[in-house]
């Protein structure tokens, strides 16, 4: 707890097992979830259900952070529900690692245990992000949570290249299997480290509405019989040197001489009917992405017969090209505005996919991969960028829940008409080269959603990301930290006003 002079040095404390918390996650995600297509092939799934594994699962996630507000309640604090989640998806890994180790697994019992990884993963998002804001001080946060997520991309990394390394080197001595298996075990030992941390924070857990009624309750009854116990008590509640800040109060506080050059032009109706319009534009994009992403891990291992060694070089470059881009785009957002940027990341996603079918040489791909994670990390900032402006503070939890919901269902029907289409013609080289086909008309046709939306305060420069997991075409997926929106000095804002006028 936040009391005296020992509020500085918990602080401290929270800030740096948070890191830690975030760096073993990254391990984790690089390490094991990325993985889970090519064990599928690896055990003889098969291409279609290599796919269908990397997806699916998601819809369960979705449908986990729905129902992750209630639990939250039940459980009585943020923390103990994301303790809770987090042990549940560290266990989800044992059981994927121990078939790993048997060298085989059916269909459902894999996308059991992949959904069990989700829904325990995916629902921790809502709270955390709550949790996490009266963890760091609103002072630090913008250069706190960019090292974080430094970090957490760094470890990501390193999860990610280690377990390609280590299935080359058990490709080269047939221990394939068992060599998921370590790559398994290790991710849920990492997750588990990133679970013991995230247990070290000490916080002043919110009291609940049906704490807080009981409360009052018992207040009443006591004055009651005592009038006498209310001063009392009112001098034995301790004062909290820290006290919360939410998105709202930041928002109130620090954008208070901004809304004095800077009036919000769309009204609250206009500003709801954007935001819908922009989940409305994100689920028809990842629907098309979805319907060839999921297989372009079997499309590599399977059809052009990659080495883990090539297939993870492609999948870092990628990854590292996005992490890199995102500096840039992030300088382009401020001066130019998150729709522009949008655009730019709308217009570039739409080729990505059809590029694959003019070659198959390792060099042209990797170039492909490259451009790939630029173009991502544009469509992706500018995205969240307008997305969490068009709302105000106080609903951008509900907003990220609502995202998160459509996101994943999205992927889900992607992969499942995807899965349809090449399971019919046989998983041929054909059938892959008509999806890819596809999902790029499919982003084309998609940005005509995006005519006519209007950006909404133009206060919002920067946000920080979750890597959740890497995607080989670029498109991983990430959950934005809400605590970490950087707002746009009023000059700035005031400029970009003027230009949209």
């Amino acid at each position: 707890m936040f009391f005296g002079s020992n509020s500085s040095s918990i602080t401290r404390s929270n800030l740096r097992v948070s890191l830690v918390d975030g760096a073993s996650y990254g391990v984790m995600v690089g390490l094991g979830e990325s993985y889970f297509a090519a064990f599928a092939l690896a055990v003889g799934l098969g291409e279609v259900s290599a796919g269908l594994v990397g997806s699916v699962p998601l819809f369960f996630g979705g449908v986990a952070q729905l129902v992750s507000p209630a639990a939250v309640r039940w459980f009585g604090f943020e923390q103990r529900w994301v303790v809770f989640c987090g042990c549940l998806q560290a266990a989800s890994l044992i059981p994927i690692a121990v078939a790993a180790m048997l060298g085989s697994i059916s269909l459902t019992s894999l996308l059991v245990f992949a959904s069990i990884y989700w829904a325990s993963g995916l629902a921790t998002g809502p709270a955390w992000n709550t949790w996490i804001e009266r963890i760091v001080p609103a002072r630090v946060r913008t250069i706190y949570f960019a090292r974080r997520t430094k970090w957490a991309q760094v470890t990501t990394l390193l999860g990610l290249v280690s377990g390609g390394l280590l299935l080359q080197w058990a490709e080269q001595g047939d221990w394939v299997t068992t060599g998921f298996a370590i790559a398994f075990f290790g991710a849920s030992l990492f997750r588990l480290l990133s679970v013991l941390m995230l247990t070290i924070h000490r916080t002043t857990p919110v009291t609940s509405a049906r704490d807080t009624a009981v409360e009052n309750t018992a207040a009443k009854k006591t004055v009651a019989n005592d009038p006498a116990a209310c001063e009392t008590s009112q001098q034995t509640v301790p004062q909290l040197a820290y006290q919360p800040q939410t998105n709202a109060d930041r928002d109130h506080a620090a954008g208070s001489a901004t809304a004095a050059v800077v009036s919000p032009k769309p009204s609250e109706s206009s500003i709801g009917i954007s935001a819908i319009r922009l989940l409305g534009y994100l689920v028809f994009v990842q629907g098309m992405v979805q319907l060839s992403g999921p297989y372009f891990s079997p499309y590599m291992l399977e059809k052009l017969s990659l080495s883990y060694r090539d297939f993870v070089t492609l999948l870092a470059l990628a990854f590292v090209s996005k992490i890199i881009a995102l500096s840039y785009w992030g300088d382009f957002g401020r001066r130019y505005g998150a729709k522009r940027l949008l655009w730019i990341g709308g217009i570039g996603i739409v080729p990505i996919a059809s590029l694959w079918i003019l070659s198959s040489n390792f060099w042209w791909i990797a170039m492909i991969q490259i451009i790939s994670g630029t173009v991502w990390a544009a469509y992706e900032l500018g995205f969240f960028l307008l997305i969490f402006d068009a709302v105000p503070a106080s609903r951008r939890t509900k907003m990220l829940t609502l995202y998160n919901f459509a996101n994943c269902t999205s992927w889900c029907f992607g992969a499942a008409i995807g899965g349809g289409i090449l399971a019919y013609f046989e998983a041929s080289e054909k059938a892959y080269w008509m999806l890819f086909g596809i999902s790029s008309l499919g982003r084309l046709m998609a940005l005509s959603l995006l005519v006519g939306i209007q950006p909404g305060r133009r206060l919002m420069s920067r946000v920080r990301v979750r890597v959740l997991s890497v995607r080989p075409n670029g498109a991983s997926l990430d959950s934005p930290v809400l605590p970490s929106l950087q707002r746009r000095s009023s000059t700035a804002a005031l400029r970009m006003a003027t230009e949209s006028e």
